[in-house]
């Protein structure tokens, strides 16, 4: 049924999105992050060796036991099977590798590291950055750990913990964020507090991006909620991921794009 859902989903989305490369869009400033981030096509060096990374995560039939914090349930499962469900695809993750490069963004939080692919991305921009992850899966942060390892990044700073119980105290550990990445507990109640919790955190030309928001009936609607917040301007959906505005300068207006 879910799956059914995605489709059907991902279908009303194809209709109402805009594909119009950022023409059409009177923003300019919105116009420059449609027509020359989402578009933007060129590889750089770094993405061949994290690729090598997932391929082998892809590749590796041994089985872990995978703790799920919004679910509360403890499964065996093979680390190829987490990668194909889990892993973001090659160009949603390079997104974000585009994006901090662009806006050149240096504080980094992301919430849910999974294998660390999505990580590797974000912290590899510049050497400069500060990139911290939070995982609650033991298991899961040992795999994360041993891929920043392969690739050789020393600027991720991986914190196994419990999101939802110390989320409030990293956060008030570091000052301001420039770009937050929240792929964690996939419940209403569990997104609709990370997003509260994060926007005390970011400037104006911060950025926050929301993963996996047509997942369930429960992540659309927090997204939609998130999108009334007084403090969020703009946003952009690509389907697979929300993209959440704060400068002022901007007229409130939420963008429908094909990626």
């Amino acid at each position: 049924m879910k799956k059914f859902r995605l489709i059907y989903k991902y279908l009303l989305h194809l209709i109402r999105a805009r594909n119009t490369r950022g023409y059409g869009v009177h923003s300019p400033y919105m116009f420059n992050f449609i027509r020359h981030i989402l578009s933007e096509k060129h590889p750089y060096y770094v993405f061949r060796d994290i690729e090598r990374i997932r391929n082998r995560m892809l590749n590796d039939e041994r089985v872990v036991r995978v703790t799920d914090f919004g679910t509360g349930k403890n499964k065996e499962k093979r680390i190829c099977d987490i990668a194909r469900k889990a892993l973001k695809k090659p160009e949603q993750a390079q997104l974000l590798f585009r994006i901090i490069r662009h806006y050149d963004f240096k504080n980094i939080l992301e919430l849910g590291t999974s294998l660390g692919i999505s990580t590797m991305y974000m912290a590899s921009v510049s050497t400069k950055s500060r990139c911290i992850t939070l995982e609650g899966c033991p298991a899961l942060c040992a795999l994360a750990r041993q891929n920043f390892d392969k690739l050789g990044n020393k600027q991720i700073n991986l914190i196994n913990c419990n999101i939802d119980e110390r989320l409030e105290n990293i956060l008030n550990e570091y000052g301001q964020l420039d770009f937050i990445f929240i792929d964690a507990n996939h419940r209403f109640d569990a997104l609709i507090r990370y997003f509260e919790l994060c926007v005390n955190r970011v400037g104006d030309y911060s950025m926050i991006v929301v993963d996996d928001i047509y997942w369930s009936a429960e992540m659309e609607a927090a997204w939609n909620a998130i999108k009334k917040h007084p403090r969020v301007k703009v946003t952009i959906d690509i389907f697979h991921m929300g993209f959440v505005f704060f400068n002022p300068m901007l007229t409130k207006k939420h963008y429908k794009v094909r990626y």
